[in-house]
């Protein structure tokens, strides 16, 4: 069964840097698969299909995670983090 767009959009936002990953990641003309790779290479044992749930911001980071993010991506911790983050959709109550 299908979910409405509705219901798909009142999933709960886990993560602020979901979206300059993906940017940053599509900056360098990688993969989800690429990424994937080069995250397990630096220590991280991580699948495609989490990275999508990352990029979504459908999971939570540890600290850890976005180092080895940042590190795999060669940018800062403060490149992760978007500019003007929009404060109101993290902290709306979901219907």
């Amino acid at each position: 069964m299908q979910k409405s767009s509705h219901q798909q959009k009142s999933k709960p936002i886990r993560n602020i840097v979901g979206l300059e990953v993906r940017r940053l990641r599509e900056k360098r003309n990688w993969s989800q698969s690429d990424l994937a790779r080069r995250l397990q290479l630096a220590g991280w044992d991580i699948e495609r299909s989490v990275l999508t749930k990352i990029e979504l911001r459908r999971r939570c980071l540890t600290d850890y995670e976005c180092l080895l993010l940042a590190k795999t991506l060669r940018v800062t911790l403060n490149e992760l983090v978007p500019r003007s983050p929009n404060m109101k959709e993290f902290f709306e109550v979901q219907q």
